[in-house]
């Protein structure tokens, strides 16, 4: 039967618990040594007469340490291993917040007892996602060591994401030190570049495959005297324009929508006889500023393409937190007198997309479904609407020729907490 005692906290035996580091910091103790322990430690009595402490481990430790001579324990019936497990973490979280090394490792050895992720989020009160997320990370050892390093678990996560990738990790541990409030950003940027380069990657094996020689220096649109020129701009010896079959060589690459481009060629068209009717016109090579600016462009558009990313997930987390960020009626009332036709679009020509912030389907007709969930607040609803029309209105172009509407909208993102990347800083610097 569960009964209430009074025990020398001597004699308690303490279990295996989900704290790996007691903190028994001096103001607690000296709690502990003016007041005593006020909260019943719970505790279960054993078959050989020992009683072990299942909750207030931290209490029963500061009580040993100021020598008190009783203090109150609950002794309850026997609970299952992982029922323990559990409640501690809720306990400990509620006494004195688990680290998240601490908090994974609780959450790792449920899932040896056989808890699922579901299972475990329930009994402790953690987001699933959570849940899974340590347990990803808990059961690598890169990850578990970023963790225990001082990483956040939601970093910790995505170095599991990246743990084949040696050049990844070190460039994301420096971006964690560094640069933190980028970490998401740097890790996008790896995910579309790996992306990238897997396209080309297979691109170039079917290319080489036919016996044609893939080029990797992307001159062909700026330099047309050398001996390579696109199949498109030749001719033969008669005047007819040449095909796919004539070409012995291809640039492979991206379009400004970033999208995979296969540029066939020929790689020395005049010892093949061919023609280029428009040779004179192309102004000769580029200048070395020129190319300057051209790898400025290509890598300004590819940061940006990642920030679209992280941009997306922070609008999502900013629209589901429980109430508005502040200032958000502000930035509404002034988006209707400044840039009213920017915010519409939300509501009209990208309704979709605001569903999708509000966490539905990008679909005809789909905001009108989110908006009649129970609970949905109709402030949110019209602040989505508002945040959708800003952004489906940016583009690539933004950062080369920002608008005020622009400024205005990645400003307040920075002001609500968005980690601004520096191309983006191009627009609110300006």
């Amino acid at each position: 039967m569960e009964h209430l005692e009074l025990i020398d906290p001597a004699q308690l035996t303490i279990d295996a618990n989900v704290r790996a580091d007691v903190q028994l910091d001096k103001e607690f103790l000296a709690s502990i040594k003016e007041h005593g322990v006020l909260q019943p430690v719970i505790a279960q009595r054993k078959e050989n007469g020992g009683i072990h402490v299942l909750f207030g481990q931290r209490r029963t430790l500061a009580a040993v340490e100021n020598s008190l001579a009783q203090i109150p324990v609950y002794i309850v019936d026997a609970l299952t291993e992982a029922d323990r497990m559990a409640k501690q973490v809720v306990e400990n979280d509620q006494r004195q917040a688990l680290t998240e090394v601490d908090r994974a490792e609780a959450f790792h050895q449920l899932s040896l007892l056989g808890v699922s992720a579901t299972q475990i989020a329930r009994k402790t009160g953690a987001k699933k996602t959570v849940v899974e997320a340590a347990l990803k990370v808990r059961a690598n050892d890169t990850a578990t060591a970023a963790l225990a390093g001082g990483m956040t678990l939601e970093m910790a996560a995505i170095i599991e994401e990246f743990s084949d990738d040696t050049t990844a990790i070190e460039q994301l541990e420096r971006a964690a030190a560094n640069d933190p409030q980028r970490f998401n950003h740097t890790a996008q940027r790896i995910r579309d570049d790996r992306k990238r380069a897997a396209e080309i990657a297979s691109m170039t094996a079917e290319i080489e495959a036919q016996g044609m020689t893939v080029v990797t220096e992307n001159v062909l649109y700026y330099d047309y005297k050398g001996p390579m020129a696109p199949i498109g701009n030749l001719r033969t010896a008669d005047g007819e324009p040449l095909t796919i079959a004539d070409a012995n060589g291809a640039y492979i690459g991206h379009t400004y929508n970033g999208e995979l481009n296969v540029v066939y060629l020929h790689t020395d068209w005049k010892a093949a006889g061919l023609t280029f009717p428009g040779r004179t016109q192309t102004g000769g090579p580029m200048t070395e500023e020129e190319k300057a600016e051209r790898r400025t462009v290509i890598e300004n558009n590819k940061a940006w393409d990642a920030a679209e990313k992280v941009r997306l997930g922070f609008l999502k987390d900013l629209l589901a937190a429980k109430s508005l960020p502040k200032g958000a009626l502000q930035f509404i009332a002034q988006a209707i007198c400044t840039d009213g036709h920017t915010a519409s679009d939300g509501i009209n020509k990208y309704s979709g997309f605001t569903a999708e912030l509000l966490g539905g389907s990008n679909g005809f007709g789909e905001l009108a479904r989110v908006a009649e969930k129970p609970g949905r607040k109709p402030d949110g609803i019209i602040l989505a609407a508002f945040l959708a029309g800003y952004e489906q209105n940016l583009s690539r172009q933004s950062w080369r020729t920002p608008t005020d509407a622009e400024w205005r909208y990645l400003t307040k993102l920075g002001e609500w907490g968005y980690a601004l990347s520096d191309v983006e800083l191009i627009i609110t610097e300006k």
